[in-house]
Parts: C-alpha cells; sequence; structure tokens
C-alpha cells in the first residue's frame, strides 16, 4: 500500500492550476502554445511537435481540448460551423504556472506554501532581490 501513496503524492506534485494533473505531452504542448503568438490552432502546434515526437494530429487536438477543460486554455472556435477550427489562448502564463508548481511542490513536500518555506530557509521575510538570488543559485545548481 506504501507504493500507491508514493505514487498518488508524485503525481500530486505535478499539479496544475485547476486542481488536475498536469502530463508531460500537456506541459509540451504549453512551451510551444506560450512561445508562439497567441490565438493558436493545434494545426500549428502539431506541425512543431511532429518532428519531436511522432505523435498523430487528434493526439495534440485531444489534449489541447483537454487543456482548455482544466482552465489552462480558452479555446474559442474559428467560424459557425462545427467543423470548423478552435482557436487556443493561454489564461495563465508560464510564470503563473511556474509559481503555482513551485508553490505546490513546497506544500507537499515541506508541508508549506513557498514564501514561508522560503522565509524560514533565509531566516526572515524574503525580500525580491534576496528571492532572486535563490533562484539564481538553484538555476546554476541544475547546470542552466
Amino acid at each position: 500500500m506504501k507504493s500507491k501513496k508514493a505514487a498518488s503524492d508524485y503525481v500530486g506534485i505535478r499539479r496544475s492550476l485547476s486542481g488536475e494533473s498536469l502530463g508531460e505531452l500537456e506541459a509540451q504542448i504549453m512551451d510551444i502554445v506560450w512561445d508562439l503568438e497567441p490565438p493558436v490552432t493545434s494545426a500549428q502546434v502539431f506541425k512543431i511537435m511532429y518532428p519531436r515526437r511522432e505523435l498523430s494530429y487528434s493526439t495534440i487536438m485531444l489534449t489541447m481540448a483537454k487543456l482548455s477543460r482544466k482552465g489552462i486554455l480558452a479555446q474559442e472556435r474559428s467560424g459557425t460551423r462545427k467543423t470548423d477550427a478552435f482557436f487556443y489562448t493561454p489564461k495563465v502564463t508560464r510564470e503563473e504556472m511556474g509559481a503555482k508548481l513551485m508553490d505546490e511542490v513546497a506544500r507537499r513536500v515541506l508541508g508549506k506554501p513557498l514564501v514561508e518555506a522560503l522565509e524560514e530557509l533565509t531566516g526572515g521575510p524574503v525580500k525580491a532581490n534576496r528571492f532572486t538570488e535563490l533562484l539564481k543559485k538553484a538555476d546554476n545548481a541544475l547546470g542552466k
């Protein structure tokens, strides 16, 4: 039973803004959407994604629809017919998503919000420049 609990906790770390897990493919699609000028279509994402991962067009289309249901992408039909393509626009920025995911990790791993965890680690209230310094150290430690 411990392994099921551990698996559940791991999946929980990858939570998105609406509380549903954000999978690897969803994260890759969001990276592409954030890099493109909105609104974007699933065809645009497919053209960029296909050389990286040979996925079908329908897989990309369905995953983007799922991201819309999760509240991460806004979905709007390009015309009035059912066969018209959808346009997608991100509802959150890359930075907002990153902040939410970091806060979720801190809550699950450390049992407290990210700001409280950083205050505890730094020995006082987090100042903007100190936070930036900590992020740079973390970035360097990860080799980026």
